[in-house]
């Protein structure tokens, strides 16, 4: 009878979770492809985000055999939405978006003011970052893994993913960029341990990446990564 009674306890603990969740949407952008054109946009209700809930007839579908594959706290950590690294959270209008013959679109939510040096070729660099796919769910972030940044050497092979290595040029240590990276400027070189990075951590968000990359020749898909220029040395 407890056992049913703590299973029910979580129960009502996973739908008031459900009820409050918001989902951060993703930039819709026209010149990203045709299905991000206007009358066709990637947006949500409500403006700059959408609560998630549950009525009745939602509940009542719901079996408590489920109940053993709910997430737990951690999972949720890794699957579900996290704040963005830009602390207003404002969505940047499409008039900010810079889209380089690449292919990447980047806009800077907050310039860098620690120093004068800027991003290039041969420095090194710390980022905290944020990897959400194009609809805006989040996939995975170093905030996951304890704030530990992401460190390569701009320009260095298999330092970092090509939307990457080519996204934080120019920007100054304190920085926040939002980074829209095609398939083909993303994990072309696999999502294994040591391949150019940021690489998510964990079988679920690897296989999220690894969906996304079966789309790299569609117009249209994205990751939607933000990223925070920590140091420069």
């Amino acid at each position: 009878m407890s056992h049913i009674i703590g299973q029910f306890h979580l129960f009502q603990i996973f739908l008031a979770l459900l009820c409050t969740l918001t989902i951060k949407p993703s930039p819709s952008l026209a010149f990203l492809g045709p299905d991000c054109s206007p009358g066709k946009t990637k947006s949500f209700r409500g403006g700059t985000s959408t609560s998630i809930y549950a009525n009745r007839r939602d509940v009542l579908s719901f079996s408590f055999a489920s109940l053993a594959i709910f997430p737990s706290v951690s999972d949720a950590l890794v699957e579900g939405n996290k704040v963005s690294l830009d602390t207003s959270d404002d969505t940047l209008p499409v008039t900010s978006y810079k889209k380089l013959p690449s292919g990447l679109a980047y806009a800077d939510a907050r310039l860098g003011t620690k120093g004068d040096a800027v991003a290039k070729a041969g420095d090194k660099v710390n980022l905290q970052w944020v990897l959400r796919k194009s609809n805006g769910y989040f996939v995975d972030s170093s905030a996951v893994a304890g704030d530990v940044p992401f460190v390569f050497v701009v320009g260095s092979e298999g330092g970092a993913i090509a939307g990457v290595d080519e996204g934080v040029r120019g920007m100054r240590a304190g920085g926040i960029r939002r980074l829209l990276i095609p398939p083909r400027l993303a994990y072309v070189d696999g999502l294994e341990d040591g391949s150019p990075g940021p690489v998510p951590v964990g079988y679920g968000p690897r296989q999220q990446m690894r969906r996304v990359m079966l789309k790299k020749d569609v117009q249209d898909e994205y990751l939607y990564l933000e990223v925070q220029l920590t140091r420069i040395r």
